[in-house]
């Protein structure tokens, strides 16, 4: 059994090398020597997108520094204060791939596994630690390369620490594999849905060719109320419907007939649509539609709507935000209550599998979170023989 007595807690820059990124300058940009970096925007949780990677100048000198190798840990180090600090390990070929000063490289000494090393930086996230200790400028937080190399780091032997890797690993697993059925699922809803409303398609005889029906010719779209204007309801407080995941609560009644809401700004709830079959208050990051023709089902519209991707509306016409007008063009075929209704049924019933999935998921990550707090912790003991 490994005790107390096995752990020692020294600074991080001790157990491996900290280094802040290249800065981004004009001359970087239109410099001869141009190389892949990555920045902030490359680094996720736990894991890096190399799908969208821009490049800068860089030296043979410039390389030699800031050139990544396998296993090197990547903090972000400019982000809100609820991110500053996300970590992942690069898996690419060495010197392939430079880094940005948005940056923080950790590369493990001899004593210190990289996937150790990432676990307790997800650690420190999870638990507010870089959020303590990052400097917070106007909107963006910086974790600091000083301040993170200066922060008391778990040393402890080699074979603990692949134990409690391996632990992880086998978490971690079984979270992708349902974060892989959840992608499955949504692929499948995605594709089933122009087969269950029949619609036109070329050379095949058994589609329908449907009228189609702009939104605007059908509903009423209203965008919502600011926050500042909500005021306490003795009779209790509705669900707030904004861009952020349709997260909060509210005090303000909207509405107390059906109604579909679309988030319409940000990064994550842009074009998310929700059926809302209850009073509700929505922010003004939000569309709330209502129906002014008779013969369409709400929940109807909500999940055709969703299908349709509306993030695309913004791309398409450069706007920070989904407009009224980009969604009043929206074209919708038209259909009889009792197909809207076949759509339903089956979007219901793939879509609660989908649900079983994310609810398994969810559990394993807080599985996974306690599993890390009792194993850096020192609340589990590790057994060599294990």
């Amino acid at each position: 059994m490994w005790g107390d007595a096995d752990t020692r807690w020294v600074p991080v820059g001790e157990v491996g090398e900290v280094r802040m990124g290249k800065q981004l300058s004009p001359s970087s940009r239109s410099a001869g020597e141009q190389y892949p970096y990555l920045r902030v925007a490359n680094v996720l949780d736990g894991y890096i997108d190399y799908s969208d990677v821009k490049t800068m100048g860089f030296s043979s000198a410039e390389r030699e520094v800031y050139g990544l190798a396998p296993g090197d840990v990547l903090l972000n180090e400019g982000q809100s204060l609820e991110l500053v600090g996300r970590s992942a390990i690069y898996d690419g070929a060495a010197r392939e791939f430079c880094f940005q000063n948005t940056l923080v490289r950790f590369r493990p000494g001899s004593k210190v596994l990289s996937k150790y090393a990432q676990a307790v930086f997800k650690w420190w996230l999870t638990a507010g630690v870089f959020a303590e200790i990052a400097k917070k400028t106007t909107s963006i937080a910086h974790l600091g390369g000083d301040r993170f190399a200066r922060l008391p780091f778990p040393l402890i032997p080699l074979e603990r620490q692949r134990y409690i890797v391996e632990a992880l690993d086998a978490v971690t697993e079984s979270e992708r594999v349902a974060q892989a059925a959840i992608v499955k699922l949504r692929a499948i809803e995605s594709g089933a849905l122009p087969s269950l409303m029949a619609l036109q398609r070329v050379g095949d005889p058994q589609s329908v060719d449907r009228d189609y029906v702009a939104c605007r010719e059908i509903f009423s779209l209203t965008g919502g109320f600011p926050l500042s204007k909500a005021r306490p309801n003795s009779a209790g407080k509705y669900p707030i419907y904004g861009s952020s995941g349709f997260a909060g609560r509210g005090d303000r009644v909207l509405t107390g007939r059906p109604t579909i809401v679309i988030g319409r700004v940000g990064e994550g709830g842009v074009g998310s649509v929700r059926y809302v079959a209850e009073p509700a208050w929505v922010t003004d990051n939000a569309l709330w539609v209502e129906c002014i023709e008779a013969g369409w089902d709400p929940e109807f519209v909500a999940i055709y709507l969703s299908w349709c991707d509306l993030r695309k509306l913004r791309s398409q016409t450069g706007q920070p935000l989904i407009t009224q007008g980009a969604i009043a063009n929206v074209r919708i075929p038209r259909m009889s209550l009792e197909e809207q209704g076949r759509v339903i049924q089956v979007a219901q019933a793939w879509g609660e599998q989908r649900i079983l999935q994310e609810n398994e998921l969810a559990k394993l990550r807080i599985l996974k979170q306690a599993l890390a707090d009792d194993l850096l912790s020192g609340n589990v003991r590790v057994n060599k023989s294990a």
